[in-house]
């Protein structure tokens, strides 16, 4: 278990929600039906999200939450994923070595 941010969170698959946080501040994800990136820094315990720009693509009954996020905690082997006002707006697990 790492308490670190950095690594793949969520897992890799067509609707579902993923994001990866590289080493060198980058991210690259998904938030279930768009692509996401942008940049993030580590922010005292959790870690703060630069902007992130997204493809604007329309998916049914997809809930695109991950687009709203501003910072996250790792909280054991999860990435808790917050909004603008703080507000906890979803968790996403940390994927396998393999994922």
């Amino acid at each position: 278990m790492s308490s670190s941010a950095e690594g793949t969170w969520g897992v890799k698959r067509r609707g579902e929600p993923w994001l990866q946080l590289a080493a060198e501040g980058r991210i690259l994800g998904n938030d279930g039906c768009n692509r996401l990136m942008g940049g993030w820094r580590v922010d005292g315990p959790g870690v703060r999200f630069e902007p992130l720009a997204s493809t604007l693509m329309y998916c049914e009954g997809v809930d695109t939450w991950l687009n709203t996020a501003v910072t996250a905690l790792v909280e054991n082997d999860e990435l808790v994923v917050f909004d603008a006002e703080g507000r906890e707006i979803g968790r996403l697990a940390r994927a396998a070595e393999s994922d």
